[in-house]
């Protein structure tokens, strides 16, 4: 059945979750952790083709995707985001950030409202952030309305090693029948490891 495709209106709910291990035997994760203030998500996937040429002409094309990830706009990044995708220790509430930056690696899960109210769920296996300074400003206007700032993070997906995966999406509409939109809900944002068709 061809259903009517209809325009997102809405993102929330990023969760990210610090991976532990990855590995051919499987991967796992720590604790989910929440981001509020999303302003937008927007992937950063390119692709294309190449064309292998023999006898004269196009003998084989191969398509590919690069650049495979997510920039967000965030109303800020807390001191203690900022760390932990940077790999850094807060101490005493303190973010210093020098050379010793370590790549740590997140998975990622977020929603997007449909125009219909319902919700397409979007998860990334395995990536890293990288992100410009998060202390810069603008003075506040003697009057008239201030201008409010955000900041962006960038998110780059790599294959997990467990199955080579990058990402996948659902719509709650698209469920199999025994998975609940409640269950949805609930598992999404909680195990990285859930798929429908285990529940």
């Amino acid at each position: 059945m061809n259903k009517k495709p209809l325009p997102t209106i809405g993102v929330d709910k990023y969760t990210f979750f610090k991976v532990k291990s990855d590995d051919a035997e499987g991967t796992t994760y720590d604790t989910a952790q929440s981001l509020r203030g999303i302003v937008e998500i927007v992937p950063t996937d390119t692709g294309g083709s190449d064309v292998f040429d023999a006898d004269n002409g196009a003998y084989e094309t191969t398509s590919y995707i690069e650049n495979i990830g997510h920039d967000i706009t965030n109303a800020d990044i807390p001191p203690a985001v900022d760390a932990a995708w940077r790999g850094l220790e807060m101490k005493d509430g303190v973010v210093e950030v020098g050379n010793d930056i370590n790549t740590v690696y997140f998975g990622v899960a977020w929603r997007i409202m449909k125009s219909d109210g319902s919700y397409r769920y979007v998860r990334y296996y395995k990536g890293s952030y990288s992100f410009a300074s998060n202390v810069g400003g603008k003075t506040k206007p003697s009057n008239g309305s201030v201008e409010k700032q955000t900041a962006k993070a960038t998110y780059t997906a790599v294959q997990r090693d467990k199955d080579g995966k990058y990402y996948s999406y659902i719509d709650e509409n698209d469920l199999p029948e025994n998975v609940t939109k409640e269950t949805l809900e609930e598992k999404w944002f909680s195990d990285m490891n859930w798929y429908p068709q285990n529940a």
